[in-house]
């Protein structure tokens, strides 16, 4: 769906698949969101980062990279992401800054399918799975490094992704990480990420199906197969 619009890599973290796809990037059975998610930014060469978690089902990709190629370059966004049909994430879009029509800007998106210019990347630090393997707070940590360069976190709401409605990890342990990654990086980037939070529970509707109040920030699946990542690099060029 996506090759036909951009670069595409695949990041494989169930073993049994090496011998059925061995052109994918495997980096073993043990790879959570936070391997995947640098096994990603390893790989990656382009001036947009669009990642998208294996059990996501996207709609209109190439309006999708197009708008929110659009976005970065010319509204000065971020961290741009399309909406998804299950997520802890639920706004009162009402209460939402409107950049454009079906446009807002959120705290922070569902970071199972996400795009984010090369400069907010670049500048993004790195996370340690020894601290924080599971992922959760790496999207408030890219976030925070938007809103401190000036630019915006925005969700595009005239596109919903699908999404699998259940998850296959320990919201206990990913909480407690999350907490850990917290301590670990800038005190400065700590507040702002902290500061995205708060926002983000004054403005959440608490309707969803997740049970834990903080914000799911990772998918994995209980069946391996699925949890992979799939990093797409679009190269831009001016005329």
């Amino acid at each position: 769906m996506f090759r036909a619009h951009c670069e595409v890599i695949v990041i494989n973290s169930d073993d049994s698949l090496r011998s059925r796809y061995p052109h994918w990037e495997h980096i073993g059975n043990d790879g959570y969101f936070t391997d995947q998610w640098n096994a990603a930014l390893a790989r990656f060469d382009a001036d947009v980062f669009v990642h998208i978690q294996g059990d996501i089902w996207p709609t209109k990709v190439d309006q999708v990279l197009s708008e929110c190629t659009r976005f970065i370059k010319n509204y000065g966004v971020g961290v741009y992401a399309p909406n998804v049909d299950f997520t802890a994430h639920v706004y009162r879009t009402q209460s939402l800054r409107k950049l454009q029509e079906g446009v807002y800007e959120v705290p922070t998106p569902d970071n199972s399918f996400w795009a984010i210019p090369s400069e907010v990347i670049r500048n993004t630090p790195r996370v340690d799975p020894r601290v924080n393997r599971l992922g959760w707070g790496i999207d408030y940590l890219v976030g925070a490094v938007a809103r401190r360069s000036g630019r915006k976190i925005v969700r595009d709401y005239r596109f919903t992704a699908g999404h699998l409605r259940f998850t296959g990890y320990d919201n206990g342990e990913a909480l407690r990480e999350w907490e850990q990654m917290k301590k670990a990086v800038d005190p400065l980037l700590c507040r702002e990420m902290e500061l995205l939070q708060r926002e983000r529970n004054e403005l959440v509707t608490h309707t969803t199906s997740w049970g834990h109040p903080v914000a799911r920030l990772l998918t994995a699946v209980s069946s391996r197969t699925n949890r992979g990542a799939i990093i797409l690099q679009r190269r831009i060029t001016s005329h």
